[in-house]
């Protein structure tokens, strides 16, 4: 019968420690994307809710989306106010460009709707009103004025 040797024994068990460590380490991992997945998704609808409440909670906002749906003229200052509200949807379809461009193309149907029927929201992009001053497309990456303008081009085309 062979002597165990201490150091070796050692050294078996620190080896094995290492092996725990490693599993445990690759199980906290995968813990965490999953929780950083959640937390995108999360993020992604907290956006979207947003630009929902803005609707929701500002009776003026609606009607002025409506007058400018229906075709009306707006005054220099609903244009404005319109021109924000686009900047703000911009901005967030931008930052979901940036972040989760494969939720994307599910949202591209809406998109065109809503380009087609509210002209604030062109020309807001466009930056081509006096209430769009601050407002453009030269506001956002060149990445994301591509998306856009391909989805116009889809409109165009689908047209």
């Amino acid at each position: 019968m062979k002597q165990v040797d201490l150091g070796q024994t050692l050294n078996t068990l620190a080896n094995l420690g290492v092996i725990a460590g490693i599993v445990f380490l690759a199980y906290e991992l995968n813990q965490n994307n999953e929780f950083l997945e959640l937390e995108a998704k999360a993020t992604r609808v907290q956006i979207m809710l947003d630009g929902w409440e803005l609707i929701a909670t500002d009776p003026e906002l609606v009607t002025l989306m409506i007058k400018d749906r229906s075709g009306e003229a707006l005054a220099a200052t609903e244009e404005m106010q319109l021109n924000a509200y686009w900047m703000g949807y911009f901005l967030r379809r931008e930052w979901q460009f940036e972040n989760v461009s494969e939720q994307l193309g599910q949202q591209t149907k809406s998109f065109l709707r809503l380009y087609q029927a509210y002209g604030s929201m062109r020309r807001a992009w466009e930056g081509a009103s006096g209430g769009a001053v601050s407002a453009g497309k030269d506001n956002f990456s060149p990445e994301f004025v591509a998306y856009i303008e391909s989805c116009l081009l889809y409109t165009s085309d689908a047209a």
